[in-house]
């Protein structure tokens, strides 16, 4: 079977900024190498990005960022890509990265260097220097050398100029060390005077790849390489334009750069290897061809007006292979060999120029791109990238990749990209895909989805709803109950599934459901019928007053159904929204007011809080509804001064009541009070105390710009500054700002330690909250006019210190883990195996005399994977216990060299 290439549209990368000016400018784009001590340079997946008169930019093309950037004044504009290399070498943590850029104004020409340097401790010292080179043409080409010398950690740099002059600077000062030109190499073999030269293309490579591609069947070319032991030329083959009396040729040059500034007269800075004639291409200058070479495989590819040609540079005279026909292409890339990608203006299609065949051809869809790019005027292919397996261009000014995916190999492997295999690729019509399951086994499972939309399904759905009302009607709650609960998948306590009809027939009372242990326990059930209960269990109706709004009302608070709804998850806003969505539109009932009222009927229905602590358990809730229930829970907790409570608070405090006319209530106003104070005063506020905290952690997973805008729009400042002081109060009691070695600090026994993830929590909420006051609220708010102004300052201060004194605990628990995480590792991992020693007689336990202080310290230096197992395995595969004795031999077999080490801390 025929292989299958797919070339995906592409996407967008990144969009870049549009030249200063519009009619010369441009954008120009290389690959970023990487470089390690003792190996060569390595392309790495990001891209080298200059924007005449804006900026210099690395971005990374997997993860679609940018890394860093240099902007450039807007006067100066790019001769070449930037050339950026990223180097590591042993023994040193430190990552540097040198980009080179040549840019061009109206006073000259200079070369800039970008150096950064990250350290360990990950901060990053950057330099900039610039050399002015005012005589020299453009620069084409920058490149440096593959060994580093002495004076500069990226070695020598070599650029060419359109001349064809070669320069050297120094990859850290970047002084100009030699000149020379390749014009007076080529002069040489051209008979007559060059009167116009020229050069149109450069790539480098080493010494290896020249060897193995170009000149590998013929090793004596090396032989005119200068001696320098120190370190090894570069090698550049350039595609030269030459004009000798009206005629014009093209050469193939190799040339080899030396490195350093050696004083020697006999070397010579830039050695011919090659210089070979190429045909020149036809047609005028506006159509003038591109050029690109593979070293390894020793080929020249020329594209000119949709023409493909190679030529094989590994023979004395170069020699055209073949010819491929590429519709209208502008641009093209060399993929894995032999496979070429051209692209046009409308077009892209995967070519094997071995072949002289198509494998794959797809209109470029743009529809991912802006609508200013969909009309390119501009294309162009950049980089390959044969681990991801994408091909970056550039787009107008939009970074684009494109994957092409190579075909799956099914079963045996088998050589690809042979002729057969561009039969029929190069039409615009798709092959369907194979299908992987027969026709009657597909319907048969399409009829199987459950809550497929048949007219029997709906009619049926109608007539249950229909029946459920008509309970409701008649009062019969115990039967509606029970209609939902099957529908719901739910079981009755304490009594079978059998026997539940029955026993409910028999009584008018409301049996209680079986509750699971978790959301997750809970069956999927039809949304349908969670949208009836919501609309029956709970009522909206407009308020009274000069805004009349929709509020929501609890009016079924000891039902089944209630207690379901919350403990399932099902209580979110937009099922109450789909549920009254006959009734009110979805822009009707604000988000705020229906969460506000939502928590209100929740928290009336039951004072002790529990169905609240379910609610934040098994809801999928934003910011907004994690705000508002912190807010209620908060006031519950009296942390926010509320006036509605202001008569309860008086009895809460045991104060004295003035006015006792204003207390001649009846009875049933007393009973309340007195209720609601006993509520106050009892034990049971560890629900709310769990839903706070829940409700925190739930918070601290939200995104914190999300965060800190709801709370800019759901609480007010003093409410902030509440919750402020609530986190505070949780550091303090959490033990989060005292000091491992204060003595005095333990004084509450019997009290678990917090998590170590809580110091995380209260930290980020903590910078939210700050964050959401902002500077503006702590200065020139007139909310926070409830609490002291004059104190804001002190509040901060303490809040400061607070933070501080958690940190000074955070550094030592750190240093103590340093000095004793070894030993507690080393005696949890023993203690686990169970491979510590035991004594024969645990009657008479062994005396030890430890007669210095150096042999009671601990041995930190022991690893537990010197201690054997407890068990092995013999022969037949079973598993058998190892006997003391046995597991003593092995013990003794790897002790190793006993010596004491003192150690001073």
């Amino acid at each position: 079977m025929a292989s299958e290439y797919r070339i995906h549209k592409p996407s967008v990368l990144a969009t870049l900024p549009r030249p200063l000016d519009h009619t010369e400018g441009r954008i120009v784009a290389r690959e970023v190498y990487g470089q390690r001590e003792d190996q060569k340079k390595r392309k790495r997946t990001e891209l080298a990005v200059g924007v005449d008169g804006e900026t210099a930019s690395i971005y990374d093309v997997p993860a679609s960022r940018l890394i860093t950037s240099y902007p450039i004044p807007p006067q100066e504009s790019f001769t070449c890509p930037p050339y950026s290399v990223r180097i590591r070498r042993a023994g040193n943590t430190d990552v540097s990265r040198y980009t080179y850029i040549a840019t061009r104004d109206s006073a000259g020409q200079k070369i800039t260097l970008f150096k950064d340097v990250v350290h360990r401790d990950g901060k990053t010292t950057s330099t900039t220097t610039s050399s002015q080179i005012l005589k020299t043409s453009p620069i084409q080409y920058i490149t440096c050398s593959s060994s580093p010398s002495e004076a500069s950690t990226v070695g020598d740099i070599v650029t060419v100029c359109k001349n064809g002059e070669f320069v050297s600077l120094s990859g850290e000062t970047l002084s100009v060390q030699w000149t020379s030109s390749a014009k007076s190499t080529v002069q040489d073999s051209v008979a007559n005077v060059i009167d116009e030269f020229e050069v149109d293309y450069v790539t480098s490579g080493t010494t290896t790849e020249f060897s193995e591609g170009i000149f590998k069947q013929r090793p004596e070319v090396f032989s005119a390489l200068p001696k320098t032991p120190s370190s090894e030329p570069e090698l550049l083959i350039l595609v030269s334009r030459c004009v000798s009396q009206g005629q014009e040729s093209r050469h193939a040059v190799v040339l080899a750069a030396a490195s350093g500034t050696s004083s020697t007269t006999e070397i010579q800075k830039l050695s011919p290897l090659e210089i070979v004639p190429i045909p020149a291409p036809s047609g005028d200058k506006a159509n003038a061809p591109t050029y690109q070479v593979d070293i390894q495989a020793g080929l020249l590819l020329q594209l000119q007006q949709g023409s493909l040609s190679v030529y094989d540079l590994s023979t004395s005279v170069p020699k055209l292979k073949s010819v491929v026909q590429m519709d209208n292409a502008v641009s093209f890339s060399r993929l894995s060999r032999p496979f070429v990608l051209g692209c046009s203006l409308d077009s892209i299609g995967l070519y094997n120029h071995q072949y002289r065949s198509i494998h794959a051809n797809a209109p470029l869809d743009l529809s991912e791109l802006p609508a200013e790019c969909q009309k390119p005027k501009s294309c162009q292919l950049i980089s390959y990238l044969r681990s991801q397996d994408l091909v970056v261009a550039l787009i107008d000014n939009v970074l684009v990749s494109i994957q092409v995916e190579p075909p799956k190999s099914h079963g045996k492997r088998r050589k690809q990209g042979l002729l057969i295999d561009s039969i029929g690729r190069g039409t615009a019509v798709e092959v369907p895909a194979k299908k992987t399951k027969s026709e009657s086994a597909a319907s048969e499972f399409s009829r199987q989805v459950p809550g497929t939309m048949t007219e029997e399904y709906l009619a049926k759905v109608r007539s249950e709803l229909e029946s459920a009302d008509g309970f409701l009607r008649a009062g019969d709650l115990a039967q509606w109950e029970s209609l939902l609960r099957k529908r719901f998948r739910m079981a009755v306590r304490g009594a079978a599934e059998g026997t539940d009809a029955k026993a409910e027939a028999d009584s008018q009372d409301l049996l209680e459901w079986e509750w699971l242990p978790g959301q997750s326990s809970y069956a999927a059930v039809d949304r349908r019928w969670v949208s009836y209960a919501i609309s029956r269990v709970f009522s909206i109706s407009m308020t009274e007053g000069e805004e009349p709004r929709p509020m929501l009302q609890l009016i079924m608070p000891d039902s089944n159904v209630t207690s379901y709804l919350v403990v399932a998850g099902h209580l979110t806003l937009s099922n109450l929204k789909s549920a009254f969505r006959d009734e009110f539109d979805a822009e009707a009932l604000d988000s705020k007011n229906l969460a506000n009222d939502l928590l209100s009927c929740v928290i009336d229905s039951d004072p002790s809080m529990t169905l609240l602590l379910n609610y934040l358990q098994a809801t999928q809730l934003g910011e907004l509804e994690l705000l508002l229930a912190i807010r209620a829970l908060m006031l519950n907790l009296d942390l926010i001064s509320d006036h509605k409570k202001s008569g309860n608070v008086k009895l809460l405090k045991n104060e004295s009541h003035e006015g006792a006319e204003n207390y001649e209530m009846d009875l049933d106003d007393l009973e309340r009070d007195i209720a609601i104070t006993e509520f106050y005063l009892g034990d049971d506020s560890s629900s709310r105390s769990r839903s706070l905290t829940l409700a925190f952690s739930k918070l601290w997973r939200l995104p914190a710009v999300t965060t800190v805008k709801a709370l800019r729009a759901t609480l007010k400042t003093e409410e902030i500054l509440s919750l402020i002081y609530t986190l505070r109060v949780e550091l303090v009691r959490g033990a989060w700002t005292s000091l491992y070695i204060d003595p005095t600090s333990f004084d509450s026994e019997g009290n678990d330690p917090p998590p170590d993830g809580v110091i995380t929590l209260i930290s980020d909420l903590l910078g939210r909250c700050l964050d959401a006051v902002g500077a503006g609220g702590w200065l020139f708010n007139d909310s926070i006019s409830s609490t002291d102004k004059a104190e804001a300052g002190d509040f901060l201060t303490a809040l400061k210190l607070e933070v501080t004194a958690a940190l000074e605990g955070l550094e030592e628990a750190v240093y103590l883990n340093g000095i004793v995480g070894e030993a507690v590792q080393f005696g949890l991992a023993a203690q686990k195996g169970g491979a510590a020693r035991q004594t024969w007689n645990t009657n008479k336990p062994i005396t030890m005399q430890l007669d210095t202080r150096e042999s009671q310290l601990l041995p930190l230096g022991l690893k537990t994977k010197q201690l054997p197992t407890k068990s092995k395995v013999v022969s037949g595969g079973e598993v058998v216990e190892r006997s003391l004795r046995e597991r003593g031999h092995l013990i003794s077999q790897k002790v190793e060299a006993y010596s004491l080490e003192k150690l001073a801390i």
